[in-house]
């Protein structure tokens, strides 16, 4: 894969894409409080849909409402309406940053807090949201959720090291897996360990995960939740990871400054995007696949555009 644009403008670290409600459109967003509409056939000009005020951790498109729910730094969560670019709603429930968001079944959203609290709400026809469950699952951070294809189970990562998984029903703990150790020693330091990124495999029975230990590991999530393989994947934290529309590329994205690509049944590596292949200067915190392209996003405040 190669850089085939970058979109620039940003003040601060960018941690956050998602898809936008047009075709070829994508959104960022940033430690600059901005969540900025890009189009990838214009890299030049991105417009600014949002002030927030704080640092953007996370969103979630609403695209059948045309709504974008943006979390940020201090717990806020931010119902904006994408056409009139106007916040409909502001909520503070989380005391720490909002770090996830996923769409669940019945028109329901869960959002990982930095607090070790997971919330739960309710799409209301006036736009609004409605708060359904707010739970204490630990003192910790929630790094990042995900929902499995059939939208039965939750998926949530903690920084305990632990893989929470709750039934999106009642959100009962089904299992409690052991994911990452604690500590580690990288670059010859003892660092404090935790479960950063997490993903579903769209088409098999298989939880991905990602920790701050650089590795990859795969679990059966039809079953018993048996750790099924697990690889050294990068040299330090992995903070994202994003399957391909057809589920045979899986994506991941790095502190060690790098994004890779992976071949999902074999784990083979088919691409390493780092500064030498043209990529980013520093931490690499987000992903987003656009068709056959993949986007990468950075601490050094570039966007960027792989074919």
């Amino acid at each position: 894969m190669q850089p085939s644009a970058s979109f620039q403008g940003h003040k601060g670290p960018v941690y956050c894409l998602t898809t936008g409600n047009e075709p070829g459109t994508f959104l960022s967003g940033s430690g600059d409080g901005l969540v900025v509409l890009w189009r990838v056939a214009d890299p030049d000009h991105g417009e600014v849909i949002v002030r927030v005020g704080q640092a953007v951790f996370s969103m979630c498109l609403i695209a059948d409402a045309g709504l974008l729910l943006i979390g940020t730094e201090g717990g806020g969560l931010h119902v904006v309406d994408l056409t009139s670019r106007k916040e409909l709603h502001h909520y503070d429930l989380h005391r720490k940053g909002l770090f996830s968001m996923c769409v669940l079944p019945d028109q329901r959203i869960a959002c990982a807090g930095g607090d070790g609290t997971l919330s739960v709400w309710k799409m209301e026809d006036t736009q609004a949201l409605r708060l359904l469950r707010h739970i204490p699952l630990m003192d910790e951070k929630l790094r990042d959720l995900c929902v499995a294809p059939d939208g039965e189970q939750l998926a949530v990562a903690c920084q305990d090291g632990t893989i929470r998984v709750l039934d999106t029903l009642l959100f009962n703990e089904l299992h409690t897996l052991q994911a990452h150790p604690l500590q580690v020693e990288l670059d010859t330091e003892a660092s404090f360990i935790g479960v950063a990124g997490l993903a579903f495999h769209p088409n098999k029975p298989v939880l991905f995960s990602g920790g701050k230990d650089g590795h990859l590991r795969l679990w059966r999530s039809d079953a018993d939740h048996a750790l099924l393989s697990s690889i050294p994947a990068h040299k330090a934290a992995i903070y994202r990871m994003v399957f391909s529309t057809d589920g045979r590329r899986l994506a991941t994205a790095s502190r060690d400054k790098s994004a890779k690509v992976w071949d999902a049944t074999t784990l083979d590596p088919i691409a390493r995007l780092d500064r030498s292949a043209g990529g980013h200067t520093h931490s690499v915190n987000a992903l987003l696949w656009c068709g056959d392209a993949l986007i990468t996003a950075s601490d050094d405040r570039r966007i960027v555009l792989w074919k």
